[in-house]
Formats: structure tokens, sequence, C-alpha cells
């Protein structure tokens, strides 16, 4: 998957579900290792709500990447010493 500017134009998301899809993992499969429900990381990876801090750290070492870059809406927002951490 090539992450690109034209696909986060689209909606609200957050680059996480690019990290997740890149891994291959569905909504289902992140949210239990969050031990949260489904229906809560959707609205996280939506950019709904923001997690607690525990489950960002659980988020930075599954992605292995700082959430300054999971949480951003775009590669714009994404800090130039940071895009080393795109996917």
């Amino acid at each position: 998957m090539t992450l690109n500017v034209m696909s986060l134009e689209r909606g609200g998301d957050v680059l996480l579900k690019h990290f997740r899809k890149k891994k291959h993992l569905t909504q289902y499969q992140v949210a239990e290792i969050l031990r949260i429900s489904v229906r809560q990381y959707q609205r996280i990876e939506s950019g709904e709500s923001f997690p607690r801090e525990s489950t960002i750290v659980i988020l930075e070492d599954l992605f292995k990447a700082p959430h300054r870059v999971l949480f951003a809406k775009s590669v714009e927002d994404v800090p130039d010493f940071l895009k080393c951490f795109l996917p």
C-alpha cells in the first residue's frame, strides 16, 4: 500500500488506518490488542475520539511510529523530522 495525499483527502480518518491496513490487521484485531471495543477503535481511527495514554503507547509499539504520525490527518501534518515513520 502506498500512502499518498489523495488517499487521505476523502475523509476524516487519521493515518492510523493506513498503518493498520499495511500490517494486514482488521479493526477487530487491533481492538482486541488494545482491549477496547471495536466501536471505540473505529472512533479513534476515524478521528472522532482520542485514546488514553496507555492505548497510545500500545499503538506506538504495534505500529512502530510516534503518536504524532499515527494521529495526523494528512501527510502534510507530519513534521519533516517524523516523515521517516510514514508507511
